[in-house]
């Protein structure tokens, strides 16, 4: 099977407010997608109903599974996610919080095997948390809560990561970190969707696009054949596309450009 999401004709939105409009099309497996696109076009909403937490009309299939028939548990050990917000108004210590990865595999109550606190220690150790892992959530900054949530993630060891801006509190250097990490799951053969603004971190480590506005896809495909005829529309800005001595891409808005 090369996909491992696929929809058809699917809207969806929240408050009454309908986002995402009749799209369709599909998430390949063992790849990276990245979901671009200005502010308020869809990306949060398509992760959102991905995940199973927003209602939708139309097809969308996990697996040759329609989602809405996925029990949360079994969801628990399918998808990971990452959500946008990191705000945590309860006061644990970040192994237990990162030990919340666990818990589609066990009970609540019940206590950490020493398989689950080997699972625990590695995704800290790959989220770059590991010194944190006995002080409490609510006195990190808020891009070590980030590292935390994505740690987190890991140790959940799903077959496909669910990112929204999992890098927005994040310097570069976590920032390539992070996207290193999902890399590697990749290599392995997990699927990631990610949620990112920027497209300079994202787009490099993806395999594949989907550029979202206004609610519907104008564009997808193999990310390295991303260029300025998707981006400028995209975002209604013209860019310019710089190549380092490496042969890396960048794109930058030209500071005295019209918007479209």
């Amino acid at each position: 099977m090369n996909d491992i999401f696929e929809f058809s004709s699917m809207s969806s939105g929240y408050g009454g407010k309908m986002v995402l409009k009749k799209l369709s099309g599909a998430i390949k497996a063992g790849k990276i997608t990245a979901l671009i696109g200005p502010n308020g076009s869809g990306k949060s909403t398509l992760l959102r109903t991905l995940c199973g937490f927003s209602r939708y009309s139309g097809q969308l299939r996990l697996k040759e599974r329609e989602v809405s028939s996925i029990t949360r548990k079994e969801f628990g050990r399918i998808v990971g996610v990452v959500s946008q917000q990191v705000n945590v108004k309860l006061s644990f210590p970040v192994y237990e919080v990162i030990s919340f990865g666990r818990l589609p595999y066990h009970g609540l109550l019940q206590p950490v095997s020493a398989e689950d606190d080997e699972v625990i220690e590695s995704s800290a150790e790959a989220a770059g948390v590991t010194h944190l892992l006995f002080r409490r959530i609510d006195e990190l900054s808020g891009g070590e809560r980030q590292r935390v949530l994505f740690a987190m993630a890991l140790a959940q060891q799903p077959e496909i990561f669910l990112l929204d801006e999992p890098t927005s509190a994040l310097d570069p250097s976590q920032s390539v970190r992070v996207f290193s990490v999902l890399r590697r799951l990749a290599d392995e053969g997990r699927s990631v969707v990610v949620a990112a603004h920027d497209i300079n971190i994202s787009i490099p480590f993806s395999d594949e696009y989907i550029a979202l506005k206004d609610g519907s896809i104008t564009a997808c495909g193999n990310s390295r054949k991303l260029d300025e005829r998707v981006l400028e529309p995209l975002y209604g800005t013209k860019i310019e596309r710089y190549v380092s001595s490496k042969g890396e891409t960048a794109w930058h808005p030209l500071k005295d450009s019209k918007r479209f």
